[in-house]
């Protein structure tokens, strides 16, 4: 069991906050989210009980993949602002005692990056073997990887006629990890961001940066097993991630989260297997399996039961319900009835579950994935599949602030267009609201830093006796929590309670007395959340 004496660490017992800057808040009116706009935006988080933020990639970039190709890692994007604005947004976030996550993308850069110009001049300049090349042979390409999206890895280029490799756009040219220069280059790139104060680095599909040197093929099914891919998951990765996690002991407070992306329905194992024993590699592995689930109690126990059990010893775990790349959760039950009701227990689940919480902005008021016509999309590969598939921006719209024009995001037209149900869902009404998403969540953080059994503690899964409840216990020393969620729309029981006498309601969405639980079987309203302190007789 933990100890009591064990201190706060923010990765591990705070709550992080996923913010998408394009979409977070403009403030000079270019349609175009902005980090004076985060700056502007510190009360909201800080008053949410928010104890970190996650920027998504804010460098120099010409914008083809999200930002996620970087011409310049040194450089701020104008359209954001400017390293002072950089600053200013360190130093005021530290303030309300906010933590500042960067993204960091190691596997490629963007086409335009001088690194890949010098390297696509000439098969004898000196970074050409930063990148991975492979011979024009017979006209063939070197192997069957494909891209994300199922297209050719593999493009030829006309000055050198070589193929170059890229996991996503051919804009993106994967970097050579097996050149110890490109290593060095991008460990004193990650040193500059921490030397200027960042408090941890979010490391985009970090899985991938190691290929199979002899550039095997793929098994055609390898991409539907997840297993024996050798363009991804290669042995080199971790002691990669054991240097990087050295790099990091240097400085004080810092953390590294690892992007392992696994196709559906996820890898647990895999993906904990970057924690190392717990303290070598990464601090914290997101793992896509719940978000791949559909909503279902016994479903989810299974996934996290699993989670759990393939995690190191040392380790520590985290979750998340929603992501700019798969999409919000709400998308799961868009034509439920119940869909806030849904949203609300998910949320009871992420915030009350052993592990650091991360939310996805608007999460906390319930924005959905928006839909978009053709001609309003940004994404490349939604342009390209739609309308089979309409890509990512649908997740990534314009945060809803207020019922004003634009849901107050900006004073113009924004680069994505609002959800149309921004009047009634945004900021301000969720917080007039007292049974809004945006109150429940700001309650249960509220309960969740209040209490060490829940931000520190251990957790225990009991037997609901139902497929449609989950019950578990969180506990450290003498505190003892117990949660219980229905995920039904209609009412169930479940098996008896051992509560004892003497016991306190921390939260009800029903509003119960202490005088409705009792120590018998105790039916659920539906989508009822019930948090109990339970206290020595």
């Amino acid at each position: 069991m933990i100890e009591q004496e064990e201190s706060f660490v923010w990765w591990k017992h705070g709550i992080i906050y996923h913010i998408y800057p394009q979409s977070f808040y403009d403030t000079n009116a270019d349609g175009t989210g902005d980090l004076q706009g985060i700056i502007q935006k510190l009360d909201y988080l800080k008053e949410l009980g928010i104890d970190a933020i996650w920027l998504s990639p804010i460098y120099k970039s010409p914008l083809i993949d999200g930002g996620y190709d970087i011409s310049d890692f040194y450089s701020i994007n104008p359209v954001y602002g400017t390293m002072q604005d950089f600053r200013e947004l360190l130093e005021k976030a530290h303030s309300y005692q906010i933590k500042v996550i960067m993204d960091i993308v190691l596997n490629h850069t963007s086409s335009r990056h001088p690194w890949f110009k010098l390297s696509s001049s000439s098969k004898d300049n000196s970074k050409r073997n930063w990148y991975i090349w492979h011979d024009n042979l017979n006209e063939k390409k070197p192997n069957n990887w494909r891209t994300n999206f199922w297209k050719t890895a593999w493009t030829l280029d006309k000055v050198t006629d070589e193929y170059y490799y890229h996991s996503f756009f051919q804009e993106q040219p994967d970097l050579n990890w097996r050149n110890p220069e490109v290593k060095k280059a991008m460990f004193e790139m990650i040193k500059f961001w921490l030397d200027l104060g960042i408090d941890g680095i979010r490391l985009d599909v970090i899985n991938l940066i190691f290929k199979d040197k002899s550039l095997r093929n793929n098994s055609i099914l390898h991409l539907l097993s997840g297993k024996k891919a050798y363009n991804r998951n290669q042995p080199e990765v971790y002691k990669l991630l054991k240097d990087l996690r050295i790099l990091l002991s240097q400085y004080k407070d810092k953390a590294s989260i690892g992007e392992i992306y696994a196709p559906p329905p996820g890898n647990s194992s895999l993906v904990n297997s970057f924690l190392g024993n717990g303290e070598n590699m990464l601090h914290l592995a997101f793992d896509f399996s719940l978000v791949f689930s559909p909503f279902n109690a016994k479903q989810y126990y299974k996934i996290i039961r699993n989670y759990y059990q393939s995690l190191p010893d040392k380790s520590w775990p985290c979750f998340f319900i929603s992501n700019h790349d798969i999409g919000r959760n709400l998308k799961r039950y868009f034509f439920s009835r119940y869909k806030f009701n849904k949203a609300k227990v998910l949320a009871a689940m992420l915030l009350t579950l052993k592990g650091s919480p991360f939310i996805y902005y608007g999460d906390e008021i319930g924005m959905e994935n928006t839909p978009l016509k053709r001609k309003n999309l940004r994404d490349r590969y939604g342009k390209m599949f739609y309308p089979f598939y309409k890509g990512r921006d649908k997740m990534r719209t314009p945060m809803q602030w207020n019922s004003d024009e634009h849901a107050g995001f900006s004073e113009t037209s924004p680069w994505l267009p609002v959800n149309s149900n921004y009047q009634y869902v945004n900021v301000e009404k969720e917080k007039e609201n007292p049974d809004s998403l945006y109150n429940l969540f700001e309650k249960l953080i509220k309960i969740r830093k209040q209490h060490k059994a829940l931000h520190m503690g251990d957790i225990k899964f009991i037997n609901s006796g139902n497929n449609n409840l989950l019950l578990y216990m969180r506990y450290i020393n003498n505190e003892k929590i117990m949660i219980i969620l229905n995920f039904s729309f209609i009412r169930r029981k479940t098996q008896k309670l051992t509560l004892g006498r003497n016991y306190d309601i921390l939260f009800s969405n029903d509003n119960r007395k202490p005088n409705q639980i009792g120590t018998e079987r105790l039916t659920l309203n539906p989508f009822e959340i019930i948090i109990i302190k339970i206290n020595a007789d």
